[in-house]
């Protein structure tokens, strides 16, 4: 029997190998960043991988449903704080990118609650690598686990990143997604594998450090991580967006 304080390493695995995020494959807007927020500790991060396991182990996970499994379920109930930087600018990407001006917090909330992540709805939300973790100077693993390639953050990346941009660049080709925005500038590398295009500014004169590209189905945009920045920063995306996409 496993200690208490030690993972079950075939869920553990098996999450590393095919958990990819949250929402529709078939959505327009897709959102991917290097991974998903949170597991400071040992017994937050393994009541997401049981639960993740006892709801069958998706590739893709409703995210409100999920949320609500692992006990943070307020996030997509009626006045549910938008505390989540990458939930609210991804929201207000969209919105901009539909052309919706003046977005107030009570549109980014209805669209929280109501469709981000949503296994039905217009949105996917992916990460290129599996497991959560506050921060990259952070790793736990490797206290709480037998598997080798959990020994360290590099071994873990090198065990699972060629996999996973190849599996991500197979979906984009296969769902044509309107749009995909890769969020985290220091990763540009990965994003150009996995679009395999070359990135512009929006134009030859503009000061906002963002990059904008596109492919005969889809628009992809390289951001800054959402964290800190100005709202204007994030519409004026979703306005390149739009502009792109009206393009012949």
């Amino acid at each position: 029997m496993l200690s208490q304080d030690f993972f079950n390493d075939e869920f553990l695995e098996k999450r590393v190998d095919t958990f990819y995020g949250y929402g529709n494959y078939q959505g327009n807007y897709w959102f991917i960043g290097m991974e998903e927020g949170g597991g400071e500790v040992f017994q937050d991060i393994n009541n997401r991988i049981k639960i993740w396991s006892n709801r069958g182990g998706h590739e893709i996970e409703d995210i409100a449903e999920y949320h609500e499994a692992i006990g943070y379920g307020a996030s997509f109930q009626p006045g549910a704080k938008l505390d989540v930087p990458v939930w609210r600018t991804s929201i207000r990407i969209i919105l901009s990118a539909k052309g919706k001006d003046n977005i107030d917090l009570e549109d980014i909330r209805k669209y929280q609650i109501e469709e981000l992540g949503r296994k039905d709805q217009e949105t996917c939300l992916l990460e290129l690598f599996p497991l959560p973790s506050p921060s990259r100077n952070h790793w736990i693993f490797n206290q709480h686990t037998r598997l080798c390639f959990l020994s360290n953050r590099d071994t873990y990346k090198n065990y699972c990143v060629e996999k996973r941009i190849n599996y991500i660049s197979d979906k984009i080709r296969e769902y044509q997604p309107k749009v995909v925005v890769f969020y985290g500038r220091g990763f540009d590398d990965y994003w150009k594998k996995i679009t395999n295009i070359e990135f512009r500014k929006p134009s030859e004169d503009s000061l906002e450090d963002f990059f904008i590209s596109r492919n005969s189905q889809t628009v992809f945009v390289i951001s800054k991580f959402p964290r800190a920045l100005r709202n204007e920063y994030f519409h004026n995306i979703g306005r390149a967006i739009a502009a792109k996409i009206a393009e012949k």
